[in-house]
């Protein structure tokens, strides 16, 4: 399905002010809300947000089956079909098996401080643990003689590898250690393992994930889950969207709700126009009272205050000169000076002056209220997130991932089970109508044999009778002349098999046959589905077999951690930036403790910069084999006990 237009964004050559202005956000959120409906040259996004729908539904089993109705008779008429018409849940064992398997491992968020004071740091520490490792023969030998102990206390290596293994895996700056206790902190207050769910099911099931990181001046870092399914972007070439310029969320929310967030932005008229627009729509009634209070209510509310309407929450990034004067003082040195757009130096000026400019990248928002010329909470976004070593650059407060995507497009795995599972379901519905239809076994007799059959005194049997008999005994008598006393060949019992006879295997194997392409497709085998396995099949076969599984979901838990690791990051910056903020700072300080001092010696400066990673913990079979191992260094004595235990 093609674009149906193209969504007409304002030009990025505008400057810094007019990009900030009410006009220029209201036309720039248009056109989002535009592309968000499909009118859109670079891809569809309608198309993509409905593809999402009809997977979710497929993953939680209640899609339509109104198809099926229609493949099983193509009249549409299935009233005289006794049939089950519940779908048969394939498709969300599937869903629920990848995504536990990506929420069983577990890993922490750790922080490496790579800024050059505190490279310099590291190797200061480093330079100490190796003096006293070269010196501690020395130190002991002299001590002996002397009688005096000038051993060195604390931790000493006992060789260079021990020295880079612990300095790689033990030690920690102060500012480390602070930082990730407040990653910790910042994902639990926001009840980040809720979110984590949601992602992942969002990766396996539509194939986008995505989450929002912002600072509220008055709660901190703040972090919520954001729908693919109202999500509107700006077209990407990368799975991570790093080049994507605009984000944005469409969704609804009441009249009175909107009030509370924009007070004195709109009229009480503007808000009845509004009213007018989405009467009917959103679920609400079709008539308002006009202007009228509430007859039973006290609080100044209208009638329409309860109305929803669809509102897009948009941010872009819009690169914009900064101008500054470098002017020259008295003692020979120079001062800068932030100038408006379009400054030009003075060509006469006791001292020298000259214009200096730099381009930064600067996010804007708006809340833009759908089909009208109302735009509120615009301007350029306060607390904006940007890394302390390119301080030029600016980071969404969406952090998105889609795995595998080309042209903004992607293949979940339910969108590569599904034209399977339909199957499945078409085949489950032809083997009820083949048991409905089942009769039983039957017997077909001949009744030129089984007429006038002599009893041996003078009387005869009538068919009925020699049923009887045959059904009581398995015995049968007959005769085998015809009326005209010619000898017949004709049997006089022909058992009828009736039943399902063959029709039934084979749909159980086109049932076999689907189940199949769906591990294929997907990569889930029969040892990570958790399907009986083979008897006789070797426990490093089922091993490799799952190993191989895990390998096809790979790119799932990729984007997980990608999302995981680059929030971190943004939590991180937006920490930093919070001390601005004497409300936060101090719920933030009794939450994590004196390790907040940390972020106060990064405020407004790159001095301390932090690499984000993931550390992944062990499994269950990883924990046994090291359990195993330090078994063996203990009864070979290679390992203490107190060490073991620690």
């Amino acid at each position: 399905m093609k674009p149906k237009g193209t969504a007409k964004f304002p030009s990025a050559l505008a400057s810094r002010s007019q990009v900030g202005s009410k006009e220029y956000i209201l036309k720039y959120m248009k056109a989002m809300y535009q592309q968000w409906k499909g009118d859109s040259s670079d891809y569809d996004a309608s198309a993509r947000r409905n593809s999402m729908k009809e997977n979710r539904y497929y993953a939680e089993g209640s899609q339509d089956i109104s198809k099926y109705k229609n493949l099983i008779n193509p009249s549409g008429d299935t009233s005289s079909l006794n049939l089950d018409w519940s779908i048969v849940p394939i498709i969300p064992k599937f869903v629920d098996v990848v995504s536990n398997g990506i929420l069983n491992k577990e890993y922490e968020i750790k922080a490496n401080a790579i800024d050059p004071v505190s490279v310099s740091k590291l190797q200061i520490e480093k330079g100490k643990l190796w003096t006293k490792m070269a010196t501690k023969e020395m130190r002991e030998k002299v001590s002996a003689i002397s009688g005096a102990d000038i051993r060195e206390e604390g931790y000493i290596p006992e060789s260079t590898e021990e020295l880079e293994l612990y300095m790689e895996t033990n030690y920690k700056h102060t500012q480390e250690i602070g930082i990730e206790m407040g990653i910790d902190f910042v994902m639990k207050l926001n009840q980040f393992e809720d979110i984590r769910k949601k992602v992942v099911r969002d990766l396996v099931v539509v194939g986008t994930g995505c989450a929002k990181v912002y600072v509220d001046p008055v709660h901190g870092v703040k972090i919520r889950y954001v729908d693919p399914q109202n999500l509107v972007t700006a077209y990407s070439k990368y799975d991570d969207y790093r080049d994507a310029q605009h984000f944005g969320e469409v969704y609804n929310m009441t009249i009175s709700e909107l009030k509370k967030i924009a007070p004195g932005q709109i009229t009480e008229e503007q808000y009845e126009e509004m009213a007018e627009k989405f009467k009917g729509k959103n679920g609400n009634p079709g008539n308002f009272e006009r202007r009228t209070y509430l007859k039973d209510s006290d609080s100044g509310e209208f009638d329409y205050d309860s109305f929803s309407v669809t509102v897009l929450d948009g941010e872009f990034i819009m690169a914009n000169e900064l101008v500054f004067e470098k002017k020259q003082n008295k003692h020979g040195g120079y001062s800068f000076h932030k100038q408006k757009d379009g400054y030009k130096a003075p060509k006469k000026s006791k001292h020298k002056r000259k214009k200096v400019d730099t381009v930064i990248n600067f996010l804007y928002k708006g809340l833009y209220i759908a089909n009208t010329d109302i735009v509120v909470n615009y301007g350029e976004v306060k607390n904006q997130i940007r890394p302390k070593s390119a301080l030029h650059e600016v980071k969404s407060s969406y952090v998105v991932y889609t795995p595998n995507m080309m042209s903004m497009s992607t293949k979940s795995l339910v969108d590569r089970m599904k034209p399977f599972a339909d199957q499945i379901q078409l085949t489950h519905l032809k083997l009820q109508q083949l048991v409905a239809k089942a009769r039983p076994k039957g017997i077909a007799f001949e009744l030129g044999s089984l007429e006038d059959v002599s009893k041996g005194d003078g009387g005869t049997f009538t068919p009925l009778e020699l049923q009887d008999i045959y059904d009581s005994t398995g015995n049968i008598y007959y005769r085998r002349k015809d009326d005209e006393g010619n000898m017949s060949n004709s049997l006089p019992i022909t058992e009828l098999e009736n039943g399902i006879g063959n029709d039934m295997v084979k749909l159980v194997n086109i049932y076999n046959y689907n189940m199949q392409m769906i591990r294929d497709v997907t990569g889930v085998n029969e040892a990570r589905e958790g399907a009986q396995p083979d008897k006789d099949a070797l426990v490093g076969t089922q091993k490799l077999a799952l190993q191989s599984s895990n390998n096809a979901t790979r790119h799932l838990d990729w984007g997980e951690k990608n999302i995981a690791k680059r929030l971190g990051q943004c939590i991180v910056l937006g920490i930093q930036d919070m001390v601005k903020y004497d409300k936060p700072l101090k719920g933030y300080t009794s939450g994590i403790g004196q390790n907040m001092k940390t972020f106060i010696l990064s405020k407004d400066i790159s001095m301390y910069e932090f690499s984000i990673f993931l550390d992944a913990e062990p499994d269950e079979e990883e924990k046994m084999m090291l359990e195993q191992n330090i078994q063996i260094a203990i009864s070979q004595k290679e390992l203490r006990l107190e060490d073991a235990i620690a």
